[in-house]
Parts: C-alpha cells; sequence; structure tokens
C-alpha cells in the first residue's frame, strides 16, 4: 500500500527550498504536499475501509476503483476544487501557441505588459478556421493523392488574420490626420459600434478541434509574452497516480462520490444507492464550503470601502 503520508523534519521538509542539497530526500514530494492526498493512496484507502467481507462493497476489481477515483477528480475540477491552471509562453513569429494537454475551457488569455502586469486580450469571434483548405490546380480543380482530396495544413483566412496590418491605428489618431479633409467621413459615424471589437491589443481565436491558439497580425514583429490561465481537469499526470493530487478537504467527498457510483451499479447494494447519494451530495457541498476559503478579516477590508461617499 502506498504511504499516505511522508514525514519529514523541518530541515528535510525544507532543504530544496533552502538549498541545502545534502538533506533533499530522493522521493520528496514538494512543499505543501501534506494539504493534498494522491489518487493512489484514495484508491488504496477506498479498498481497505470498504471493499471486503461484511463490508459495504464484497468484490470490486482495482481497476474499477481507480477508473472512478479518477472520473470524480474530473468532476471535481470543473464544479468543486481550484483547478484554474496558469501558463507563460513566448510568442513565437508563428503567432500560435499549442493547448495544454490537460486543457478543458480557457478563462482568459493575457499579454505581460512593460511593468509585469496582464492585460487582458479578447478573442475574434468572427475569425474561424473551420473552413476546410482543399488543394487545387491551375484550372481550380480539387487536386487529389490516393483518391482522397488534397488539404492544405491552413486555411487562407488564417493568413490573412495572422498579416501584419494597420489595424492598431487609434481613432485619435486618424481624425487628427484626416479632420482637415473635405470628404472626412469619419464625423457621425461612431454610432454602432461594438466595444468587444474596440480594442488595439490585438485578438485571438481558439482552434479547439486542432488544439491551438491563433494571434492575429497586430502581435507579429513582437516580443510578447503571453499568459494563458485555463481550467484543468486534474489528470495531467494520471500515467502515474502517486502524482495526481487532490485536497484533503474534498478526499471524504471523494469516498463518498466513489462509493455511490460503485454501489449504484451492483444488484446487492443497489436499494442503498439513494441513501449514499443523499451523502455525497451533502459532503460535496461541505467540500464547497472548506474549500471557498472565505476569511473575516479580508472581507471586513474589503466591505470598508463599500462606505465611502462618491461625489458626481
Amino acid at each position: 500500500m502506498a504511504e499516505s503520508r511522508k514525514i519529514y523534519t523541518d530541515q528535510v521538509y525544507n532543504a530544496k527550498f533552502d538549498g541545502d542539497t545534502a538533506n533533499i530526500p530522493v522521493d520528496f514530494k514538494g512543499l505543501g504536499y501534506y494539504s493534498r492526498a494522491s489518487i493512489e493512496d484514495i484508491v488504496n484507502n477506498f479498498v481497505v475501509a470498504y471493499i471486503g467481507e461484511d463490508k459495504v462493497l464484497t468484490k470490486v476489481p482495482e481497476f474499477e476503483v481507480a477508473f472512478w477515483a479518477q472520473r470524480g477528480l474530473q468532476e471535481f475540477s470543473y464544479d468543486i476544487l481550484h483547478s484554474e491552471k496558469s501558463i507563460e509562453l513566448e510568442l513565437g513569429p508563428s503567432l500560435q501557441v499549442a493547448l495544454p494537454q490537460d486543457y478543458v475551457s480557457y478563462k482568459g488569455v493575457y499579454v505581460i505588459t512593460n511593468n509585469g502586469s496582464k492585460k487582458l486580450i479578447l478573442p475574434n469571434k468572427s475569425a474561424s478556421n473551420a473552413a476546410l483548405p482543399i488543394l487545387q490546380d491551375e484550372n481550380f480543380n480539387p487536386i487529389y493523392t490516393d483518391q482522397a482530396t488534397a488539404v492544405a495544413e491552413n486555411s487562407e483566412a488564417i493568413g490573412k488574420f495572422q498579416s501584419p496590418s494597420d489595424q492598431g491605428q487609434s481613432a485619435t489618431e486618424y481624425y487628427n490626420n484626416n479632420y482637415n479633409q473635405d470628404n472626412f467621413s469619419y464625423y457621425n459615424s461612431r454610432y454602432g459600434s461594438n466595444p468587444a471589437d474596440m480594442n488595439l491589443q490585438g485578438g485571438y481565436f481558439l482552434d479547439i478541434s486542432r488544439g491551438i491558439i491563433f494571434f492575429d497580425g497586430t502581435f507579429a514583429n513582437q516580443e510578447l509574452i503571453i499568459v494563458l490561465e485555463y481550467i484543468s481537469d486534474g489528470l495531467a499526470d494520471n500515467g502515474d497516480l502517486s502524482k495526481v493530487y487532490i485536497p484533503k478537504f474534498a478526499e471524504d467527498a471523494l469516498y463518498a462520490y466513489m462509493l455511490y457510483n460503485l454501489s449504484k451499479l451492483r444488484p446487492s447494494t443497489a436499494s442503498l444507492a439513494p441513501f449514499y447519494k443523499k451523502e455525497a451530495s451533502a459532503k460535496m457541498r461541505n467540500t464547497k464550503i472548506r474549500l471557498s476559503n472565505y476569511k473575516s478579516e479580508e472581507m471586513t477590508q474589503v466591505l470598508r470601502g463599500k462606505s465611502k461617499w462618491i461625489k458626481h
């Protein structure tokens, strides 16, 4: 059975952080490991506590227990756990960034400014790579390879989307350069603008089928750092369940989730499934409260700002 707790002295625990290479354990799990439990430990502990003679479940294969443990971690990542991740990437001349392996959905895409702060980039909803770029000959007939239509790697729409352009010209700059011309068409033409499109920072769109983020030509010929904040399913390293963790606040709720799903599939325990479902729901609700991490002192400090008078 895997060890559910690793005991270190204070010196050994902080050795890597302090640069004390002589005392770094070979199997060190990292700072803060004790606040988490690995899925390997969850599976082993569940087998010991719930499966066997005179227990809730008499006989269940361990691979089935491991499946529901991982399935539970996925569901918890979407609904309960703090499963947001953030990665920093340098944007190359291709103006493309690959989505991470454990990507499920994005929270935001940002560019790092000169002072180190993050500036939000908005997606371009009108851009797309959905059109299938079929290759054609000089007579505009489709080209076939092995009786199948030949397809280009990227569509023409991508090339135009990523080509450098003058779209970064501001309204003020355009006005100052043209206000004294007789045929200036800028007057009375600003109504109906969409704020989502009035963005000088550039845009992007996600090609989910290919797992790539495409940035537009505004970012061409620049050395930029991009930050992608996204939601993970928590199973990036599921080849080794000892490296997949869940907060200990959610450990009991995961046991209840696994017990409910395993019991409802077996005739001998199906009658108890509604009870286990209620128990799992209650423990998941308690886990949300535990992980909400509200601090009364911090909330009080925030609310103090609400009493300020706003002068008009």
